[in-house]
């Protein structure tokens, strides 16, 4: 399932304001919140990009706007090229060293990841109905792909 333009713009600017501009959101009745290393990890004084071109240019030339308004990925016309240009992509984002970038930085190079990461997923089970009929994941109660490791990072 795709999301519609405007709704992950709004989304994410939600997660955007969450994120950068509300110093607590900790509930009263909520236990204390343990913050991983891995995800503190950064350099605010970082200038460096992380290059996102060959995404955009995957998804320029496989997203099909529907009826409905909603951009979906044309996984059956994906060539074996674009497969490649996926999989080049995704080992390019597993060889960044993520620490070393800003914050929002990351946040970028983390949502691309994600939806690269999905999308190749559902390319190496196509075709599929749903994502969900993808069980790659260890043991009896694993329902659909997400607990599986697929790439190391740093």
């Amino acid at each position: 399932m795709m999301i519609s333009r405007t709704a992950w713009r709004a989304g994410l600017g939600i997660l955007l304001a969450l994120v950068f501009s509300v110093p607590s959101l900790t509930a009263s009745a909520a236990p204390k919140a343990e913050v991983w290393p891995r995800w503190t990890a950064h350099d605010g004084a970082s200038t460096a990009t992380i290059d996102h071109a060959a995404w955009d240019r995957f998804l320029a030339a496989n997203l099909v706007l529907g009826r409905d308004g909603i951009s979906r990925v044309a996984y059956g016309n994906l060539s074996r090229a674009d497969r490649r240009a996926l999989a080049r992509y995704v080992d390019a984002l597993a060889a960044v060293p993520i620490s070393r970038h800003r914050g929002a930085e990351q946040l970028a190079y983390w949502i691309n990841l994600y939806n690269a990461l999905t999308i190749k997923v559902v390319l190496d089970h196509y075709p599929v109905k749903s994502i969900r009929e993808i069980n790659i994941c260890p043991g009896w109660f694993s329902i659909a792909p997400w607990d599986r490791k697929l790439i190391e990072v740093e």
